[in-house]
């Protein structure tokens, strides 16, 4: 939640009709789709959700889709619909597709653009098209935000800050 303390009337009212529209979508998409989305969930107003199959659609706890990420649970071309699942506490960049009957697993993050085609494991990060992970032993909070890194680069013995190496 923001803080809204220091904010002028004018903000205060865009960020509370922001938040009304996002609440009026979950239901939306919960009650009258189907979908399985946690109510502590967020995404964007640009986000698209797979409406051909939107039972097949779940969102975890306190995962967070960027704007112009898309979910889809249905194949035309293969003539199969399945169940997509992004995990809690997942990020979800800018424009990236997950792809018909994939898991997106719990602390995970996506990068902008994307193309998720495979099962993604937990606290890992993954990009590209297709998408490769490029990095695993993540924890994040909230949204997809990093908290630590489980496997940090080792230090180099030789290098020193106080003699910057030399």
């Amino acid at each position: 939640m923001r803080h809204k303390a220091n904010y002028s009337f004018q903000t205060k009212f865009l960020y509370s009709t922001r938040d009304l529209l996002m609440l009026i979508r979950l239901l939306v998409f919960t009650k009258v789709f189907g979908m399985t989305i946690s109510r502590s969930a967020r995404f964007s107003l640009k986000t698209k959700l797979d409406l051909t199959n939107p039972k097949g659609v779940h969102i975890g706890d306190e995962s967070y889709l960027a704007f112009g990420a898309v979910v889809l649970t249905h194949d035309m071309c293969r003539e199969f619909h399945t169940d997509t699942f992004i995990g809690s506490r997942c990020f979800i960049g800018a424009n990236a597709i997950i792809m018909p009957g994939v898991r997106v697993g719990n602390h995970c993050i996506v990068g902008s653009g994307s193309v998720v085609t495979k099962d993604v494991p937990d606290n890992c990060i993954v990009s590209g098209n297709p998408a490769r992970i490029t990095k695993t032993g993540i924890m994040t909070k909230e949204f997809g935000k990093i908290i630590r890194d489980a496997n940090p680069a080792p230090k180099d013995p030789e290098f020193n800050i106080t003699n910057n190496g030399i």
